[in-house]
This record gives C-alpha cells, sequence and structure tokens, in this order.
C-alpha cells in the first residue's frame, strides 16, 4: 500500500486528550492545489498561490526534492524539450517563459505524488474541488443566448470539465471504505451537486464523457469481489461490449453525427474543426518533427493565429486552439513532442489502469478515470500539458502514483486493500 512521508489525523494519546496532527505536506500541496482550481477566480494570484505553495514544497525537503527529480527525469523530458523549443521558436521569449512556468508546474505535480499516498491526494483535492462546485453553484452567472450556467467559470466547456473531475472524486470518495464517514456522507450529497452542475452547463461533449468515466470506479473498485476467472472473464465481456459498441457507432456515425449536431446546435463541421486541422496541417507539413515551438502559434501578431481569428469572429483573440490534443501539440511541438506527450498522457492510463486492477482501491480508480477523462477529451478538444493547469497535475501525479504501485508490485504479490 502506497503510504506518504507523513500522516495527519487525530491522535489519541488518553482517555480524554487527542491531539490533532497536521501534515505540512498536505497543507501545501492543498495550497497548491486550491490555487490552480481557483484560477478562474484568483486569475495571477492563483497562480501565484500554486508556485508559492508549490516552491515551499520543494525546498522543505531538497535533498529529497533532488531524488525524485532524478528518479522521475523522464516525466521532466516534456518542460525540458519545451524549453528547448525556444531555440528554434517564432516567439523565443514567450517559448521561454512559458516553459518555464510548465516546468515549475511539472515539478511541483511529482514532488506532491511522491510527498503525499494516494488517498491523502483524492481527499485534497476532493475539498478543493467542493469548494469551487459550491461557488459555482452559488454564483449563478447564467449565459444568456442560450441558458447554460457557467458559475464561477468564464465558459460552459470549463465549468463541465471542473464538474466531471469533481463526480470522478465523489464517486471514489462514495465507494472508499476507508475514507471517514464524513467525507463518505459529503461525497453522497456532492454526487447530484455535480450531477446538476453538469448538465445545466449544457455541454454534450463533457455529458458523453462522464458516463463511461464514472462507470470505470464502481467495476474497478467491487471487482475484488470476483475470482480470478470472473475477473478475466468481465475483462473480456468489458472488451467485447466497447467493440460492438465501437463498430456499431461506426456504421451508424452519420446518423449519430447528425443526432448529435441537432442536438448541440453546432455546424457540419463540427464549429469549423474541418478548417482548423486543414490549416493545422499545413503547418505541420513545414516543420513535421520540431514544430514552430511551445504555445507559438496562438499569439496576437502571428499571421496565421490572425487570420484564423479573423474567420471565426474571435474578436478577444484568446480561448482559441485546434480542438485536439495531438494534432494541435504536433503544430507547436512536432512529432517529437507528441510522441512524449503520448507516453506521459498513456504511461500515466496503463499504470493507474494496471494498479486499479490489482488493487481494487477508490483512489487508483479516481485516478485512472482522471486520466481516461483526458484521454477522451485529448481527441475533441486540448485540455492538458499547460503550465498551471489542473488536467496537467492530474495526469503527472497518477503517471507517478502508477509508478509507485508498480513498484510496490514488485516487492509484494498485490497491493494491499
Amino acid at each position: 500500500m502506497l503510504a506518504p512521508s507523513s500522516q495527519a489525523g487525530i491522535v489519541r494519546t488518553g482517555r480524554s486528550r487527542r491531539i490533532l496532527a497536521i501534515c505540512p505536506n498536505a497543507v501545501l500541496a492543498a495550497a497548491a492545489l486550491g490555487g490552480l482550481v481557483w484560477i478562474p477566480v484568483l486569475k495571477t494570484i492563483g497562480a501565484v498561490l500554486f508556485l508559492a505553495a508549490g516552491g515551499l514544497l520543494l525546498v522543505r525537503d531538497v535533498g529529497a526534492t533532488v531524488k525524485v527529480l532524478a528518479r522521475f527525469w523522464y516525466v521532466l523530458l516534456l518542460p525540458l524539450y519545451c524549453l528547448a523549443s525556444s531555440l528554434w521558436s517564432d516567439y523565443p521569449a514567450l517559448t521561454f517563459r512559458f516553459s518555464l512556468q510548465l516546468l515549475m508546474t511539472v515539478a511541483i505535480a511529482i514532488v506532491i505524488a511522491t510527498r503525499l499516498s494516494p488517498a491523502s491526494f483524492h481527499r485534497v483535492l476532493f475539498v478543493v474541488f467542493l469548494s469551487i462546485m459550491a461557488a459555482s453553484l452559488a454564483a449563478g452567472n447564467v449565459r444568456g443566448f442560450d441558458g447554460s450556467w457557467l458559475g464561477i467559470f468564464a465558459s460552459k466547456n470549463a465549468l463541465a470539465a471542473a464538474s466531471v473531475i469533481f463526480l470522478v472524486l465523489t464517486t471514489a470518495a462514495a465507494f472508499d471504505r476507508s475514507a471517514p464517514r464524513m467525507l463518505r456522507a459529503v461525497a453522497l450529497i456532492g454526487l447530484p451537486v455535480g450531477l446538476v452542475l453538469l448538465v445545466m452547463s449544457k455541454s454534450a461533449g463533457a455529458v458523453l464523457i462522464a458516463g463511461p468515466v464514472l462507470a470505470t470506479i464502481p467495476v474497478l473498485v467491487l471487482s475484488r469481489h470476483l475470482t480470478t476467472r470472473q475477473g478475466i472473464a468481465t475483462a473480456a465481456l468489458a472488451l467485447v461490449v466497447f467493440a460492438l459498441a465501437g463498430a456499431l457507432m461506426l456504421a451508424l456515425r452519420e446518423q449519430l453525427f447528425a443526432a448529435l449536431l441537432e442536438t448541440t446546435g453546432k455546424d457540419v463541421t463540427l464549429t469549423g474543426r474541418t478548417d482548423l486541422w486543414r490549416i493545422a496541417f499545413s503547418h505541420i507539413s513545414e516543420r513535421p518533427f520540431f514544430g514552430l515551438g511551445y504555445q507559438a502559434f496562438w499569439v496576437r501578431t502571428s499571421a496565421s493565429a490572425e487570420a484564423i481569428w479573423r474567420m471565426f469572429g474571435i474578436e478577444g483573440r484568446g480561448g482559441f486552439n485546434f480542438h485536439n490534443t495531438y494534432i494541435s501539440n504536433a503544430v507547436e511541438l512536432g512529432l517529437i513532442g507528441v510522441a512524449i506527450q503520448v507516453f506521459l498522457l498513456y504511461g500515466a492510463l496503463l499504470l493507474t489502469a494496471v494498479w486499479a486492477i490489482r488493487s481494487h482501491r477508490a483512489e487508483a480508480a479516481c485516478l485512472f478515470a482522471l486520466v481516461l477523462m483526458v484521454a477522451f477529451s485529448s481527441f475533441v478538444e486540448v485540455p492538458v500539458f499547460f503550465q498551471f493547469n489542473i488536467a496537467t497535475v492530474n495526469v503527472i501525479c497518477a503517471l507517478v502514483f502508477g509508478v509507485r504501485a508498480r513498484t510496490e508490485a514488485r516487492r509484494q504479490p498485490v497491493l494491499s486493500a
């Protein structure tokens, strides 16, 4: 069983005396994660809070920090490659600055995942998202033309993504037998709140992703009651069902596509994504291996970006992307950068899947579901591998926890449940 270097909780010292033990690592991690999650409200202050709390976590034990960063050197390849792209970037100063910020984000995520247990990480993240969901429910802020709920966020998609993460955290907490009763009770109350906010955001894509992502948690946790043969048979059956569903969706893709467009009110190119991808591929063909440089495309004064903003009427000239993680990153980082990102994302997915199947622990299933959510959405959005981005931190932490679980599995036949 993975365990943190220090613990927090109530220590009984006698019949009437209780001492509340507070783990500094958990406090600093909560402050750092809280800064990230509250960035929609706090803006720059949220990023500063993340860097300040995360920085304190880094320097609290410099020797341990150096060791874990050296151990997980391959995770740092991405930000270091982004930093190197400053050498060929069209906007080297911007690329250098954003790459340093990404390097700090990844380094802090690695340290968080080595100073906390997976259960502590799950519970800290749950409390942080509980606060932002409560604020979004109280804030209201309905968008005028379609009536979608925004809460404290600037867009319905941002609220929808946060709602799905919150639902993953609450579902895992509800199935966590080791969690305090109070936390499980709050999770049961939080589930309908998360569902309401998700539905009120009116994001069809998030709703489609939420179903299969949330379904994985009870399946992984409750499969502990199955024998080995039953588990293999269940997994085989699930693969067959998914394969048949995929084949059916492929055969009926035109009808499903038309129904989705009618439901969401989008145009036949899904908000012009095919036009965007055509432009992206033209840039990829020019610099296929190294790209234009990290975050060196969507820059004001960039002729290509300005043309796209005018084409789609984006007056603010921001908050726009190629609506596909791999295409977008191929433009900026080339095929080399995409290969590194695929290694990190799907490495985290595989490791957490194996860990969850072996241990049946709620926190393992939670981390797998968080990464699965990113993997699903990566084909239609660009949700990950940015500085000061909670999805990026979740994926990096999941990867590190997965590696830690694999190391523990080598020392004992199965992770303790």
